[in-house]
């Protein structure tokens, strides 16, 4: 067959979760990194895409920015990566299930952050500013979608993150599920092009939009904080509640009340 059965999938995610609990700090450092700039450059294509479209098309840009934007998670999760809203899933999908510690999760979830960061930072000043990429006619797209990310109130942005880790750890969720290829691909890129078509908030793809209008001129530091705060809780609930959660309350803690009777 070509993919796991549903209560399948979440063994699956849990032995994930306890390989990336207990990896190396250089193993997460590195992956986390390499995380952060697929996003940040996911998020530079993103850009482009959308560059000098007429605001007359109105959804239809964002539809086709929304198409562009998947083969970032595509990219970190066949060839590797370490992505901290992914990890809010699947390391806290082995934390239900009792298989390692909560000095692990939070470990492997503030490493993986802090990389995550440092990767789009990396390309937000260096593959988006000094190369020229998002200056000139992509600027102003630039600064906009930055400005769009930090416009929202801490309760707005924390509900937009909860949605958008919904779909991410979905994704997430689903690769794990395909055993090919190109059903990895495709359970990739429909939730991802879901949320951004939605227009929900990740952390990571902040960590480079935000930064990205900073560099150019048109949004601040301060703001990116605030909106850094709210939307990782968002993502946490998201991913550690919503799919983390009620996939093992389903196919773990339900199943084993089941047989039990």
């Amino acid at each position: 067959m070509g993919s796991f059965q549903p209560p399948e999938i979440v063994d699956v995610t849990i032995e994930k979760g306890i390989q990336k609990a207990r990896a190396s700090f250089l193993t997460l450092a590195v992956l986390g990194f390499m995380a952060g700039m697929f996003i940040a450059i996911a998020g530079v294509a993103m850009i482009r895409t959308m560059g000098t479209m007429p605001s007359e098309w109105g959804t239809l840009v964002n539809v086709i920015g929304a198409a562009v934007f998947p083969f970032g998670l595509i990219c970190l999760l066949l060839a590797g990566g370490e992505l901290v809203t992914g990890n809010m899933m699947v390391v806290s999908m082995a934390l239900f299930a009792k298989k390692i510690s909560g000095k692990e999760w939070l470990r492997n979830i503030v490493i993986v952050t802090i990389f995550n960061l440092v990767g789009s930072l990396f390309v937000a000043y260096f593959f988006g500013y000094l190369s020229g990429a998002l200056q000139g006619d992509f600027a102003e797209r630039a600064i906009q979608i930055s400005l769009g990310r930090t416009k929202d109130t801490l309760l707005q942005g924390f509900l937009s993150g909860v949605a958008c880790n919904i779909l991410v750890s979905t994704a997430v969720y689903l690769n794990f599920a395909a055993k090919d290829f190109i059903g990895k691909i495709v359970g990739i890129f429909l939730p991802i092009m879901g949320f951004v078509i939605c227009g929900y908030q990740h952390v990571v793809a902040n960590m480079f939009l935000i930064p990205m209008g900073i560099i150019l001129g048109g949004n601040t530091w301060s703001e990116f904080g605030k909106n850094m705060v709210s939307v990782f809780t968002g993502n946490l609930v998201g991913g550690g509640v919503f799919i983390a959660g009620m996939y093992f309350l389903a196919y773990k803690v339900g199943t084993k009340k089941l047989s039990n009777q």
